[in-house]
């Protein structure tokens, strides 16, 4: 798991590559830079102190010192942004990969992911990486480049400071990697804690009028409540170790430090040693512990990283089950489909049996079909592989025009009408123009007007700017479902497709889907899924679908 978790993020961070090498980059010559100025700084200072020399008298390692500084300073300021530029590069190419996963997943194969686990994975999951390649790649970059540079430095000046650097420094590292491991666990609690606060709370507030009718909302307020408070408890444990491994580290570096100080010090007064290299060497001590000390501070975005990528892992390895149609496309033609034929299609779910076994049948332009059976018997997945967000096994679906030809899938026009359509919490307009963003109002009102909808839009104190709510919660299941059929109908579809359009509704409202469905039939292919006799009493053809294969291939006329 450890392997999967560092290959997947190697994978994010190769989308920002070119950035974040001229980040690193950038930070090596700042390092060189760095020491350049402490050596500047350290010849000032014995200028000044012990040779009687005055800036006015020699003012070239004053304004070096200042050149360098401030070319320095520049430099990392170029790091740090280009580093953040990389971040947010990668972020945003990997949340851009992880939303059109979810599209060629598609709803059949997201069925078995919580939809509050799997928003958290996509928004704070993927948010986790942006520190990750911003600061503890530069940093730990920065970790090796400077210590070893200012290393080779302080051997050239003195042997006992070099010596003393050189065994503590590397202590600083195994104690962080010895942390590091017990501190991943407590990472890895924290993020899945998370991922339940996100997907429990998600779940109690769609479920919120269901828990109120059963009496039981005070019981998933409590119990989201304590999700939250084991959430904050592992959050602190977290915190606890990373200002433990900080005190610790910092106790190392001044003890370190301190000890180059008093070597220095006692060599310098027996005259082993003069003042330059001396301030020299112990202006370099702490820089040379600072990246270490840096690294350390961003190292828990690298334990969130691998933490997150977990359950971005999970959602990663679920099987692309929407079809792309367009790899293989058939002849392509401008023409309306005039018959649409299933051939021998069977199709099922994971590794289940086919749930479709062997269905052909054919739909015409101008007829409405009409399929039906019981529960489980194969309705729905006929659906889901007619709309592409499932494959078939065997056989496939072909679109042919008035000529012969064939349409290529991706210029099928499909409308969908599902049996629980879902409105956005905005206006009547906005929910609209989903499917077609470029209609102007006159378009919107006629579509309204064929989908009999437009009488009850003007109705309306707003009309067309009416708030519908979330998920339609202010308009009535009649008026969704007719408001879903408009939407259907937006991009002028050639196909259109329904899912018990009339199920759970009152006679009335079922009368007007009924009504509206039977004209929209005439230039288009209509496939119904009901087993309503409103529905059937207005189809041209009717299917019975009894355990996923057709029970007779002969049209069955319907009795008006």
């Amino acid at each position: 798991m450890s392997g999967g978790r560092v290959s997947g993020i190697s994978e994010v961070t190769r989308k920002a590559s070119p950035t974040l090498a001229i980040a690193v980059a950038l930070a090596a010559v700042a390092a060189v830079l760095l020491v350049l100025q402490m050596g500047l700084l350290a010849q000032l200072v014995d200028d000044l102190a012990f040779k009687g020399l005055s800036i006015n008298a020699d003012a070239r390692p004053f304004v070096g010192f200042l050149c360098v500084a401030l070319m320095r300073g520049c430099v990392q300021w170029v790091s740090d942004m280009a580093g953040e530029v990389a971040g947010q590069r990668a972020v945003t190419l990997f949340r851009q990969e992880m939303i059109r996963h979810v599209f060629r997943v598609g709803p059949v194969g997201l069925q078995g992911m919580e939809t509050g686990r799997l928003a958290t994975s996509l928004t704070d999951g993927v948010a986790a990486f942006q520190p990750y390649i911003a600061q503890y790649i530069p940093r730990a970059a920065a970790m090796v480049v400077l210590p070893l540079l200012i290393l080779a430095v302080v051997a050239g000046l003195d042997g006992w400071s070099f010596l003393i650097l050189a065994v503590t420094g590397p202590l600083i590292p195994v104690f962080m990697a010895l942390v590091g491991y017990s501190a991943q666990s407590l990472m890895d609690r924290q993020w899945t804690r998370l991922l339940l606060l996100g997907a429990s709370f998600l779940d109690a507030v769609q479920g919120l009028t269901t828990l109120r009718l059963f009496g039981r909302a005070q019981e998933s307020v409590k119990m989201v409540q304590s999700m939250a408070e084991a959430h904050r408890l592992a959050t602190m444990r977290v915190m606890r170790v990373a200002f433990l491994t900080s005190a610790v580290l910092e106790f190392f570096s001044s003890l370190a430090v301190a000890l180059v100080a008093i070597v220095l010090g006692s060599r310098l007064l027996s005259g082993h040693v003069d003042f330059y290299t001396a301030f020299f060497v112990l202006l370099l001590a702490p820089e040379y512990f600072a990246p270490l000390r840096n690294f350390s501070a961003s190292y828990h975005a690298r334990q969130n990283a691998l933490s997150a990528m977990d359950g971005l892992m999970a959602f990663m390895r679920l099987p692309e089950l929407c079809v792309d149609r367009g790899k293989n496309p058939h002849q392509a033609t401008t023409g309306a489909p005039e018959k649409l034929i299933f051939n021998d299609v069977s199709a099922g779910y994971g590794q289940g049996p086919n749930v479709l076994c062997g269905i052909s049948f054919t739909a015409h332009r101008g007829t409405i079909t009409a399929v039906t059976g019981a529960s489980g018997s194969g309705k729905t997945t006929l659906l889901r592989v007619l709309l592409g967000v499932m494959p078939v096994r065997a056989g496939g679906i072909v679109a042919v025009d008035s000529t012969g030809n064939h349409i290529a899938a991706q210029n099928w026009r499909i409308g969908w009408v599902p049996q629980s359509p879902c409105l956005l919490n905005g206006t009547i307009r906005d929910n609209l123009h989903l499917a077609n963003p470029d209609i102007d109002d006159a378009g919107l009102r006629s579509v309204a007007a064929l989908a009999g909808v437009l009488s009850f839009i003007d109705a309306l104190p707003d009309g067309l700017d009416t708030v519908v709510g979330d998920r339609g919660t202010a308009l009535s299941g009649g008026e969704i479902r007719r408001l879903a059929l408009a939407r259907a109908l937006m991009n002028a579809p050639d196909i259109l497709v329904f899912d018990e359009p009339t199920a759970d509704l009152d006679a009335t409202n079922a009368t007007m889907i009924a009504a509206a469905i039977k004209p929209l039939a005439a230039g288009r292919i209509v496939i119904a899924v009901s087993h309503r006799p409103d529905i059937i009493n207005q189809a041209d053809q009717v299917l019975h679908l009894p355990k996923g294969v057709i029970q007779s291939h002969e049209i069955q006329r319907a009795v008006a």
